[in-house]
């Protein structure tokens, strides 16, 4: 791992004021949640600890159950969540849980925004606004969708990425789609984009992680795109599979990519590696190996802490012979990996309180 922890500390702490405080969010009423055990289906809890002790949960999963979507909204104590396809939400911190209507589609994912709301979507091209009201089906601008990002600032402002590396905006909450700049790659140099993140303080700033063509990113809304470099020790292909954007400094980037080279030259890692960068996604430097410990498969789940720049969170789990789940912390300003393990099959969604970053909520699934 190659270590840059001066430029890196620089480097962050230079856009550190790009994040806005939470209370400016209409967060500042958020209390922490008091309970001792979560009461629901079973498919959300919240821990203190990054994972150490776990809250119980009124319910015990039964399979095959997958919570893809959490998140945290503007109204105070209140978050929804995806299980499957049933929507849910929480009036209390994240003590209470009650199912609130059905979203179509598959794996679905939830993207909040402002006005107490989130937008549900999947790859299959599904599109929802979710409140905790219930759910609304919108038009989508694509077959297949790679991301959703939403403007912190107008709740009715969301773009997409579609699979061929094409932006879409929607300015009326999803009703009425346009193509904004030119798609990523060239259809000759493309087969897949597996994600796209968006900068949560603008909507301009985008990275794709697609088949074979590692990472691209644009500041200026799709207009041109700039190739990451980085990725590959050999720069041949590279699959990059996750991706996410610091909230608390948006130059810092992590994905998750496998190296093919190394992949079929044998290397320990089996390719697999953590990748941060210091410039928005321009070049990215591999900061956390498979190995040693750590499993990292192909797309794992990638949580940025919301106020350290420097810290990530990502997950490892299975639900064959009972291994469970992983939760790693990797802090870049120690350059340590720490892990904390349970029981759940996995763990497939993480928000956190916006009142204090300590309390984690997790989304988890249940897959024998």
């Amino acid at each position: 791992m190659k270590k840059v922890f001066a430029i890196g500390l620089t480097a962050a702490l230079a856009v550190m004021s790009a994040a806005t405080p939470a209370a400016a969010d209409g967060f500042g009423r958020w209390h922490q949640p008091s309970c001792e055990t979560v009461t629901g289906d079973g498919t959300v809890t919240y821990t203190l600890d990054e994972g150490k002790t776990i809250t119980p949960t009124s319910k015990t999963l039964e399979p095959v159950v997958y919570t893809r979507g959490l998140v945290t909204l503007d109204r105070p104590d209140t978050l929804l969540s995806l299980a499957n396809n049933q929507l849910s939400r929480s009036s209390d911190a994240g003590c209470t849980w009650e199912p609130v209507g059905e979203v179509a589609g598959s794996n679905v994912e939830l993207s909040a925004a402002r006005g107490g709301r989130a937008y549900a979507w999947d790859r299959g091209g599904h599109v929802s606004l979710a409140t905790p009201d219930g759910v609304t089906p919108l038009t989508s601008p694509a077959g297949r969708l790679a991301g959703l990002g939403t403007d912190r600032r107008h709740g009715d402002h969301l773009r997409v990425a579609d699979a061929d590396g094409q932006l879409h905006e929607s300015r009326d909450g999803g009703r009425t789609w346009r193509p904004v700049g030119v798609p990523a790659w060239e259809k000759d140099e493309l087969r897949s984009v597996y994600t796209a993140v968006f900068d949560p303080h603008n909507l301009n700033h985008v990275v794709l992680g697609a088949s074979g063509t590692g990472a691209r990113v644009t500041f200026n809304g799709g207009r041109t795109w700039t190739t990451s470099k980085g990725l590959s020790a050999t720069g041949t292909k590279i699959n990059v599979f996750s991706a996410a954007i610091s909230p608390a400094a948006p130059n810092v980037v992590y994905v998750m990519g496998l190296d093919i080279s190394e992949l079929e030259a044998g290397a320990p890692s089996g390719g697999r590696h953590i990748y941060r960068s210091w410039d928005g996604g321009r070049r990215f430097t591999p900061v956390v190996d498979q190995g040693d410990g750590i499993t990292i498969p192909n797309g794992p789940l990638l949580a940025a802490h919301p106020t350290d720049p420097g810290v990530l969170y990502f997950v490892w789990g299975t639900g064959w012979s009972s291994l469970g789940t992983d939760i790693y912390r990797y802090d870049s300003w120690r350059d340590r990996v720490t892990t904390h393990h349970n029981a759940y099959d996995r763990v497939t969604a993480i928000a956190f309180n916006p009142s204090s970053s300590r309390v984690m909520y997790l989304g988890v699934a249940e897959e024998v």
